[in-house]
């Protein structure tokens, strides 16, 4: 059996690898909505007008709202220790999986890129949920001891 002690600063470890991924998929996430909404990323017109009211400055605003912020909140979550570590990531990484899988449905285009994220958000949300389903199994257990 896990002593007590072991199973509390399991919940409080912090994951800096979890948290360095996350926060470099927010990076990303915000540098790519920068470059949509100033035009530095140069979309054909065919995408543009696939694009909801063909407005790149919206397709920005929606790439933060559900990955940008997200994913740095699961960094910071990470780095920092707190005990919300494990659903945040997963959550994040949903979103992110979510992101790329309604993306070339909404503008017909692909990219290695969108492989790639995918991947990630996929690795990062079973990690988070492998995180809660550990901290709910200690939680437990130390409810238990008491």
């Amino acid at each position: 059996m896990i002593s007590t002690t072991r199973m509390a600063t399991e919940r409080n470890r912090r994951w800096p690898w979890l948290g360095a991924v996350c926060g470099g998929v927010s990076i990303n996430a915000f540098g790519g909505a920068i470059g949509l909404a100033s035009g530095a990323i140069d979309l054909s017109p065919d995408v543009q007008a696939s694009l909801p009211m063909s407005s790149t400055a919206l397709a920005a605003l929606v790439l933060v709202l559900v990955v940008g912020i997200p994913m740095g909140l699961a960094a910071v979550s990470a780095f920092a220790g707190g005990g919300r570590s494990g659903p945040m990531a997963h959550i994040a990484g949903v979103l992110l999986v979510a992101w790329i899988v309604v993306q070339p449905a909404v503008t017909g285009e692909t990219s290695w890129l969108q492989g790639s994220f995918g991947v990630l958000g996929f690795v990062i949300a079973i990690r988070g949920w492998r995180m809660t389903v550990a901290a709910g199994k200690s939680a437990y257990l130390i409810s238990e001891e008491t």
